[in-house]
């Protein structure tokens, strides 16, 4: 179930939310344990939507790590005995076809592993991976109150996306939580920009993107492959970021505050910046558990624990060598600038120079997205280059309708102009001390609102790109 969905848009979030509600009218005592199933049922069943049989798997991963945590009051190094396998589990079900792959271009054997692959299996491990960690570093107690395990590792908003929330930072809320009417507002607020985000822009970008991508072996020109490039790079902004705003809206609606997961990346003046702006819940998390526990900036060699935390944050990303390609060259680009970052001739850089290089190597990563193979990544090289014999079949012109140029502009003043600081605290200002602006604002809103569920009716399926993740 997606939530730019009619069927979540019209009837799961309504029932769940008015639901939800009328629970938290029973006593104290009892109101969060019922808003706490009530959502362990909704979410059980949003997951089954894609697959009924997933549910099983999920449901046995919940046991497990609950039934990993009650036995480590006893014997505390089953801990990391149930990180071990909850990251043999993620591994069974997402990489044996590249193992076989190798396999075969070894022994010229064809072999695939046929098995069920649980939508969102990398987060719900790495969920599962944050309660059995946070308890053996001491963050938090062991949970003897199954429902509370269960609904962190479960919740719908951020079960099959993110964005990540560490177990400790959501505790206090599965414990206690009240919804409040600014909750409710603001929660309201960056769902529909999500929605925007998905249904307005990335959905109608990505008709075109796939386009050019489809015809890389059919002969497209140069500016064409460039365009298809730039059109990605905001496919999967848009698509992404404005998953998570929904994500987060929603947790506000249910009383639970999730962290910012994009902070304007495309504004960042170097690839160690990017990825501080870019999926933050994942960066949180890969440096609270990973890069730390390395030594970090201050024990060994900084150097090889990034080129780690890339080349795993690769793995993570896809069974493909592509991918761990993709995270090996964004590991040794954070490395080159952490080395020349001091460096004065690199202070004299000019930060146009530096937003322009940071957005032409992070674009060139994402088409590693959209091919997943090196064949056709280097089949798209080819055609950037103008490499590819092919005759052309279609022309710059072609694709570059008014409706995308209107996308790309719009896409363009968002990111400048909303990315600088000083008109992100104009903006706030206005809206905390201006009733006009927030009349504008609402108005906005509720245009925006109406035009994505008219998308949302008139649309074809269109999953998030992360959901392959």
């Amino acid at each position: 179930m997606l939530f730019s969905s009619a069927t979540f848009l019209f009837f799961f979030l309504p029932l769940s939310i008015v639901l939800h509600f009328l629970a938290g009218l029973f006593p104290k005592r009892g109101r969060i344990t019922l808003q706490n199933l009530l959502l362990i049922g909704f979410s059980l069943v949003f997951f089954a939507w894609a697959n009924v049989d997933a549910v099983r798997i999920l449901l046995w991963l919940i046991l497990l790590n609950y039934g990993i945590g009650l036995i480590s009051l006893r014997f505390r190094k089953i801990l990391l005995a149930g990180v071990i396998l909850n990251i043999l589990t993620l591994f069974y079900y997402k990489y044996p076809n590249t193992a076989m792959g190798w396999w075969s271009d070894l022994t010229s054997t064809t072999r695939t592993w046929d098995i069920l692959v649980p939508l969102g299996i990398s987060f719900i491990v790495f969920h599962n991976i944050s309660y059995l960690l946070d308890i053996y570093r001491g963050k938090t107690q062991v949970n003897k109150n199954p429902i509370e395990v269960a609904l962190y590792i479960v919740f719908f908003p951020k079960l099959i996306q993110g964005p990540i929330a560490k177990y400790y930072d959501m505790e206090g809320e599965l414990k206690n939580r009240k919804t409040t009417l600014s909750d409710m507002s603001t929660g309201a607020e960056r769902f529909i920009i999500g929605l925007a985000k998905k249904v307005l822009v990335a959905d109608i970008l990505a008709a075109t993107t796939d386009d050019i991508f489809g015809r890389m072996y059919t002969g497209i020109d140069v500016p064409t492959a460039w365009l298809g490039v730039l059109l990605y790079a905001l496919v999967i902004y848009t698509d992404f970021s404005g998953y998570s705003d929904m994500a987060i809206g929603l947790g506000r609606f249910f009383g639970f505050h999730f962290q910012e997961n994009f902070r304007f990346p495309y504004s960042s003046l170097s690839v160690s910046e990017f990825w501080r702006r870019w999926h933050i819940s994942l960066g949180s998390w890969f440096r609270e558990y990973l890069y730390f526990p390395l030594g970090g900036s201050r024990k060994g060699n900084v150097y090889f624990n990034l080129f780690v935390v890339f080349l795993i944050t690769g793995i993570w990303h896809g069974s493909s060598l592509i991918y761990w390609f993709w995270g090996i060259a964004h590991g040794l680009c954070v490395m080159i600038e952490r080395y020349i970052s001091n460096k004065k001739w690199y202070s004299r850089i000019p930060k146009a120079i530096k937003w322009f290089f940071t957005f032409f190597v992070v674009s060139m990563g994402w088409i590693v997205f959209q091919t997943g193979s090196f064949t056709d990544f280097k089949g798209y090289i080819k055609d950037l280059l103008g490499l590819n014999p092919q005759p052309l079949t279609y022309h710059f012109a072609y694709f570059l309708s008014n409706r995308v140029l209107f996308l790309i502009f719009i896409c363009a003043v968002c990111l400048v102009l909303l990315g600088r600081k000083g008109v992100q605290e104009k903006l706030k200002k206005w809206n905390e001390t201006s009733k006009v602006f927030q009349a504008v604002k609402y108005v906005g809103l509720c245009v925006l609102f109406a035009l994505s569920l008219m998308g949302v009716v008139s649309s074809t399926y269109s999953p998030f790109i992360y959901f392959q993740f």
